[in-house]
């Protein structure tokens, strides 16, 4: 066997590595990129789910309720991470769980979100959530933000709410979260007057 053909071998022993390599290289990135378009599919698709129904109990606060002297509005809670209130005649409960709740995925921070109806069983929403915060602001004079909790004496002088909410991938692809939060991370916010049509507002 001559040098040649040594030579010939060798070379094409190291194209075929090389290719071999490419190949690999290519099948890696292709999963990736499936990875990441899954994630993010999945991400924006619970976000749309969660702020659908969020959204469409928001706009009926306080339809068909009944005022009273003794609760002139319909909302019965108002806290950083809870907003209870009457709707077509139904009390709904929104509130953010905690952490510990869901240890069998790889985030640390995603919890339930749990919507209730009249005190009955709570729907937990398992959609990735990591964070859902309430704002609420004085209904006279919409700068002014109500403290949290806001007692029940001031239900009436809620206003303006501020909804905020994040999501996040339930599991890492990697040994941990990439720098690019835009990959695994959603945000979503929005401000939603309480209608003076719907609730008896009495400011105090």
């Amino acid at each position: 066997m001559g040098s040649t053909t040594i030579l010939d071998i060798l070379g094409s022993t190291i194209t075929f590595g090389l290719l071999l390599l490419m190949s690999l290289r290519l099948n890696a990135n292709a999963s990736e990129s499936n990875s990441t378009f899954y994630a993010n599919y999945m991400l924006q698709s619970n976000m749309l789910t969660l702020t659908v129904m969020l959204e469409d109990d928001l706009k009926h606060v306080g339809s068909w309720y009944a005022p009273t002297v003794a609760d002139p509005t319909a909302i019965r809670i108002a806290t950083s991470n809870e907003f209870s209130f009457f709707r077509n005649g139904v009390l709904v409960d929104w509130r953010v769980g905690d952490p510990s709740e869901i240890p069998e995925t790889s985030n640390p921070n995603d919890r339930y979100i749990y919507r209730t109806e009249n005190n009955g069983v709570p729907n937990k929403l398992n959609l990735g959530a990591t964070s859902m915060s309430f704002v609420y602001w004085n209904i006279s004079d919409p700068t002014i933000q109500e403290y949290s909790p806001v007692p029940h004496s001031r239900y009436g002088n809620i206003g303006p709410i501020d909804i905020s909410i994040q999501l996040e991938s339930p599991y890492k692809r990697t040994q941990q979260y990439t720098n690019d939060t835009s990959q695994y991370e959603m945000y979503w916010r929005q401000i939603r007057s309480v209608a003076r049509s719907t609730l008896v507002q009495i400011p105090q």
